[in-house]
């Protein structure tokens, strides 16, 4: 007698698979694609020097000068909006029809939390290839002060 592994999803076959991938793929109203996203996270990266904070985020396609840094307190703001101006997903532009839109447009915003020692004044902002590089640079911490005993007579 040979004996078989039992295969879960034998039992509903393809379909399970084949009505996910449908769901997915089907389009809301005014969209091409299964999915409405009017907003969007960009990826970033996060380091820590003795001296500094550097973070880094993928903007691609996003004028640099439509981003909007920020720093309040010891929060670290980074927004903008990536449009391409291509219309609606139903019109044909330069004869193309699009079947799928996968390339997120629309506003986005990180917050990223940095420690409460960081210098406000020194931020600097910097774009090249699509990547945002912000060097947030700390406080130097104060160190304690002698004070002297002045006697009174």
């Amino acid at each position: 007698m040979a004996i078989t592994k039992f295969d879960p999803f034998a039992l509903v076959g393809t379909t399970l698979f084949d009505d996910l991938n449908r769901l997915f793929d089907r389009p809301l109203p005014g969209r091409e694609s299964g999915f409405a996203v009017d907003s969007w996270t960009p990826r970033v990266d996060i380091a820590e020097t003795e001296a500094e904070f550097i973070v880094r985020a993928e903007l691609p396609g996003i004028d640099p000068d439509s981003i909007d840094v920020t720093l309040e307190e010891d929060v670290l703001s980074i927004a903008g909006s990536r449009s391409f101006d291509s219309g609606t997903e139903e019109t044909e532009e330069d004869g193309l029809k699009y079947r799928r839109r996968e390339i997120v447009e629309g506003k986005f915003i990180r917050k990223i939390r940095l420690a409460d020692e960081v210098d406000v004044d020194a931020v600097t902002a910097t774009s090249s290839n699509g990547i945002l590089e912000v060097t947030v640079p700390k406080q130097p911490a104060e160190l304690p002060r002698k004070v002297t005993v002045s006697v009174q007579r």
